[in-house]
């Protein structure tokens, strides 16, 4: 390869890698394992929608958000770790990158070329083959300098999900991911959160270090802040790049949550938002998964990654359940819209159950007083009326939720009834989830005739039973908390295992089975010993050295 040439290539990997706007219609599709993101069988129906994106050209145009997220002119540093922008790679890099081609083009023009030819020809594959190896790692290197765009985009919709959402919401969840990306194509604040999520996941999935992640979401927050400032954007924009963050945040949780002290600026242009008769579809949505991921924050002893300023806010947002919109190149088939119909009073049912969740979170010793005898008789009576709650919820359900599997299978096509048995299963796995815990809350001795056993018992014969609750060989994810109620809550050594086992047949790094499956194993044990319950936060950092992750 000529060196000349190759130094004409350098300048082309500073072109950001730009797609338009609207996709061809012929072109190529990446299909990700949509079922594994939303914890959705794998034979679930084939009209999920799929990712398609069209080959990147390159543009000199200099406002596209591509090319400021991907172009690497030495502005700032990229390397691991680096406090800096880390979409830009410093001076001195690419100054000795260039001075290293120009070096080797230089001793290109003085090799011999008249004079003891013989001697040059013998030494001259050597030489050439020494010389392409410069050039090719030297190319190698200056590529570890791009944000390439594809990949990063490719990985976010196929493989990045949220415990708490996907497994509950997963049609919406993979369509939320489609807007996004497209709306990545021109917001650098949307683009650049992308790439810090999928960074963290990536790190998360291979267990590899997230000091890069971490940079990344730095970065994509003071593009964040730039936005928020910029009164031209629609708030709608300002609350995806927040959902976003938010969403690295539940997996990261060693950050500083950007809506937990929100700035007056948010807090001005939420309630104007708020205020409006109208919201859009994926903002709805966004509100309502930010509510679920409130909840999830909570528990545990956790202080949550959102204010309760905003999240009364986003309580005044109340839009409904509407469905996001398919992408405007696919055609909706009936069982598409069937399986809508039917999954949208599920996921009501489960979102208003979080909610209730976090009502009881909040009468725990992490979030209020609990040392007098006045103390405890106000929880008991907070928890009759949450009792009575779920009690309302349970007997409004869908009629879905009133059939068995046997019923469902019946009654609808393989690839309707399937997926919504899955999704019930986890619904009412859940719900029996909430009775575990506030016997755990109220520190009743645990017994055989409390509601907490018989919940028990109900969740075991779900994960037993024909719920489909098993995809490939690993077990739903949104049977993590169930099971880990499930497991600190017996004082029965085979039952205990039984949990723990199930537990480990998750298998998935992102919601941190493995360590779950641990922790309670550790936890229960140590309650056998005591012979009583053990605050689970305060022995997880005696034991493990860290708070227990959101759940």
């Amino acid at each position: 390869m000529d060196t000349s040439v190759f130094l004409s290539l350098h300048s082309q990997f500073k072109l950001p890698y730009k797609r338009s706007r609207h996709a061809d219609r012929d072109n190529g599709r990446v299909e990700g394992p949509w079922t594994a993101a939303a914890g959705l069988p794998r034979s679930s129906p084939q009209w999920l929608p799929h990712l398609s994106l069209k080959e990147g050209r390159l543009s000199e145009e200099p406002k596209s958000v591509l090319g400021a997220t991907i172009r690497l002119d030495g502005a700032t540093d990229i390397s691991w770790g680096a406090a800096k922008d880390p979409f830009r790679s410093p001076d001195s890099a690419i100054a000795d990158i260039i001075a290293r081609l120009e070096n080797a083009q230089r001793r290109q023009n003085e090799m011999p070329t008249t004079s003891n030819v013989a001697e040059f020809d013998a030494a001259s594959p050597s030489a050439l083959i020494s010389r392409d190896i410069e050039l090719t790692t030297t190319m190698d290197i200056l590529a570890t300098h791009e944000i390439p765009l594809r990949p990063w985009f490719s990985f976010f919709v196929e493989d990045v999900d949220c415990p708490p959402i996907t497994p509950y919401d997963g049609v919406n969840w993979r369509r939320m991911k489609l807007e996004l990306l497209e709306l990545g194509m021109s917001n650098t604040a949307v683009a650049s959160a992308i790439i810090a999520v999928s960074a963290l996941y990536k790190g998360q999935l291979y267990s590899l270090p997230l000091s890069k992640a971490l940079s990344l979401y730095h970065s994509s927050k003071t593009a964040y802040e730039t936005l928020l400032n910029d009164n031209t954007q629609d708030f709608s924009v300002i609350l995806a790049a927040a959902f976003l963050l938010c969403l690295f945040e539940f997996i990261q949780s060693e950050t500083v949550p950007i809506l937990k002290d929100p700035s007056d600026v948010f807090i001005q242009r939420l309630e104007a938002w708020a205020h409006k008769s109208s919201h859009s579809e994926l903002s709805s949505r966004i509100i309502t998964w930010l509510r679920l991921i409130y909840a999830a924050t909570i528990r545990g002893g956790g202080t949550g990654l959102i204010s309760d300023n905003v999240c009364s806010l986003f309580s005044s947002c109340n839009s409904g359940f509407p469905d996001l919109r398919p992408p405007s190149n696919y055609h909706s088939s009936p069982p598409a819209g069937l399986y809508g119909m039917l999954s949208t009073p599920i996921f009501e049912f489960y979102f208003k159950l979080q909610i209730i969740s976090g009502d009881i979170a909040k009468v725990t010793h992490y979030h209020r007083s609990r040392i007098t005898g006045v103390d405890q008789e106000e929880v008991v009576q907070q928890m009759t009326c949450i009792k009575s709650r779920l009690h309302t919820l349970w007997e409004s359900r869908s009629a879905s939720q009133r059939q068995t599997p046997e019923e469902l299978r019946s009654n609808l096509a393989p690839e309707i009834g399937n997926p919504l048995i899955a999704l019930i299963g986890v619904c009412t796995a859940a719900y029996h989830a909430e009775f575990v815990e506030m016997d755990r809350v109220l520190g009743d001795p645990v017994s055989e005739s409390t509601d907490s056993r018989q919940a028990m018992r109900r969740i075991r014969e779900i994960i037993d039973g024909d719920w489909n609750a098993y995809d490939s060989g690993k077990l739903n994810s949104g049977y993590l908390r169930p099971l880990f109620l499930y497991a600190i809550e017996c004082m029965d050594l085979d039952e205990n295992q039984w949990a723990v086992e199930r537990l480990e047949e998750i298998k998935n790094p992102i919601c941190r089975s493995e360590f779950f499956a641990s922790f309670g194993k550790a936890l229960a044990d140590a309650q056998q010993r005591k012979e009583r319950r053990v605050t689970s936060k305060y022995f997880c950092i005696w034991y493990f050295g860290v708070p227990p992750p959101f759940m």
